[in-house]
């Protein structure tokens, strides 16, 4: 369907759906969309194009699929204020890190942040640790990624290399959780390519425990800036802890009226999604377990057969990720494990997850 809007006014778009400008200008979260330019929303997402000048759609609709349209801009003034609060930092690179609950923007916020951070000359890293919806790498990982251009979501972003900890939530991972976002968080200090490093962390914020794991992040990776996405007052033990016991800034901004709220069911289909995406082409390759290291083996159901459709991650020898897999047999007497997966090389250590898959790719239990 065709649709026209007139500037100043939103449209927003649920996906499974296909946005393309055929006149006028418009842009999502600072990337202004060139005419003609096709943009998918993917399935479980919403993305804003607000209209700089008045403007004709081509929109095509998949299923659950809707589009409606806005007054204002659904950006909050707090964000392009946070933007200037962070160019003005003198030091680089500079690390910002953005925390809030489940649905309350982290991704919209970081991946409008990167845009308006992107100046042509120089990169910006993007380090993606939200297990539950990890747009940058598979689910169940801490990733990142680089980008020199500006991107309408931060699944766009390259992933550079990724840390397989093998559960949705830091909960019973907390350990695991840190070690990876702070080899990550080195890896791109190292490298020394990125003029700004935003690490966009999980949803798990309220209650002392998940104060108690934030705080082991900040005081792991110190961010210049930390960010915190509220609707009401959250955040405020966390951040009034981070006030109190370090000197990193902190600022709040507002969620967007954009971000839409998923039910668990949603953002559970979203992951099978992704697991689709690192499983195309997959094979059933044989593994021989005196060759490799095995990873958090204290996971692995005592009862034979049960392993099957247990998640894993693949490392090189360097423990470089390589990939995601599905264990479908481990026979301890022949020290054979049967995983199936898309990596081609030769794994040197094979982590193990604490998620089932059935052969639909669908989430059990373990």
């Amino acid at each position: 369907m065709k649709k026209t809007v007139e500037a100043g006014k939103t449209l927003l778009v649920n996906g499974s759906a296909s946005v393309k400008v055929l006149s006028g200008k418009a842009e999502v979260f600072g990337y202004t969309i060139k005419e003609n330019q096709q943009t998918i929303v993917r399935e479980g997402k919403r993305q804003p194009f607000h209209v700089l000048e008045d403007a004709e759609f081509q929109i095509s609709l998949g299923v659950n699929a809707s589009v409606q349209e806005t007054e204002p801009s659904t950006i909050p003034t707090s964000w392009s204020e946070a933007v200037q609060t962070v160019t003005a930092i003198q030091n680089k690179p500079v690390a910002i890190m953005v925390v809030g609950k489940v649905d309350s923007g982290k991704s919209s916020f970081s991946t409008y942040l990167a845009n308006n951070l992107i100046d042509g000359k120089n990169k910006i890293a993007i380090l993606d640790s939200d297990l539950e919806q990890s747009d940058i790498g598979p689910p169940c990982t801490i990733a990142y990624g680089y980008t020199a251009k500006k991107v309408t979501e931060l699944y766009e972003v390259k992933m550079s290399n990724a840390f397989f900890v093998g559960a949705v939530s830091p909960i019973q991972t907390i350990d695991k959780t840190i070690e990876g976002l702070v080899m990550m968080h080195r890896e791109i200090m190292q490298k020394a390519e990125a003029k700004y490093v935003i690490i966009n962390t999980d949803s798990w914020v309220e209650g002392e425990s998940a104060v108690n794991y934030k705080m082991q992040l900040v005081d792991q990776l110190k961010p210049d800036l930390i960010v915190g996405i509220q609707s009401q007052e959250e955040l405020k033990p966390l951040l009034s802890s981070i006030n109190t016991t370090t000197s990193i800034a902190c600022c709040y901004v507002e969620s967007s009226v954009a971000v839409n709220g998923r039910v668990p069911e949603k953002r559970t289909k979203l992951r099978e999604l992704n697991y689709a995406k690192y499983l195309k082409d997959a094979k059933v390759r044989s593994l021989f377990v005196s060759y490799m290291e095995i990873q958090d083996k204290n996971v692995l159901p005592k009862e034979i057969g049960k392993e099957k459709g247990i998640l894993v991650g693949l490392q090189d020898v360097k423990k470089r990720f390589l990939g995601i897999g599905i264990m479908l047999e481990y026979n301890r007497e022949r020290r054979v494990m049967k995983v199936l997966t898309a990596v081609d090389s030769k794994p040197a250590i094979v982590a193990v997850g604490r998620i089932k898959l059935d052969p639909e790719l669908k989430e059990m239990p373990l």
